[in-house]
């Protein structure tokens, strides 16, 4: 009963905390109290800014495809949180099955009502090199618990935080890197 008391004493001093006195709209101080008594409304969603490719991303080499890759990163989440997926297969050719498949996902998931609440991976580039006529940027990727939903109305689905592994291939054109294949690497077998 002690954590009850204690766990509503904390709610009443967050929502107390909470009230400023004024009107957060900016409404004229001068106007009578409203008879209908405030609802609370969740707050709303934050806008997500689609990301910028940065300068060191158009640079041609290795140094350029990683940091090209660290991009597709900040892509790749902004199509996972808005279902605005272009942004995504702008940073990939239409030889990327997995970019396509990636986009397409997104697209739909918004499309039915659900998405992430939020997608906190955090890539590191181990590896980027020329090969071929293209570039091989492998990188490991750390995530943490994060939740999404595939309809509107459909329970939140819970994933794990777990360790990846991707290996992307780049073409540089004239429109700037590209990814043209991504694979997740399996772990070697210890």
């Amino acid at each position: 009963m002690t954590y009850a008391r204690a766990a509503l004493a904390g709610l009443v001093l967050l929502a107390v905390a909470g009230c400023t006195g004024g009107d957060p709209a900016g409404g004229d101080p001068s106007d009578p109290p409203s008879s209908a008594s405030p609802r609370a409304t969740p707050s709303p969603t934050p806008t997500l800014a689609p990301p910028t490719i940065p300068p060191e991303a158009q640079e041609f080499g290795a140094k350029g495809a990683a940091a090209f890759v660290e991009y597709w990163y900040e892509a790749m989440r902004y199509s996972a949180m808005t279902g605005d997926s272009q942004i995504l297969l702008d940073a990939s050719t239409d030889e990327c099955d997995t970019c396509s498949a990636m986009a397409k996902y997104d697209a739909g998931l918004h499309a039915a009502g659900g998405g992430y609440e939020d997608l906190p991976w955090e890539p590191t580039v181990t590896a980027s090199q020329a090969e071929r006529d293209y570039f091989v940027v492998t990188t490991t990727v750390a995530t943490k618990r994060y939740r999404y939903r595939k309809t509107a109305d459909a329970p939140w689905v819970v994933v794990s935080p777990k360790g990846r592994a991707h290996l992307f291939r780049l073409r540089n054109s004239p429109f700037g890197w590209r990814v043209i294949h991504l694979v997740e690497q399996a772990k070697a077998p210890r």
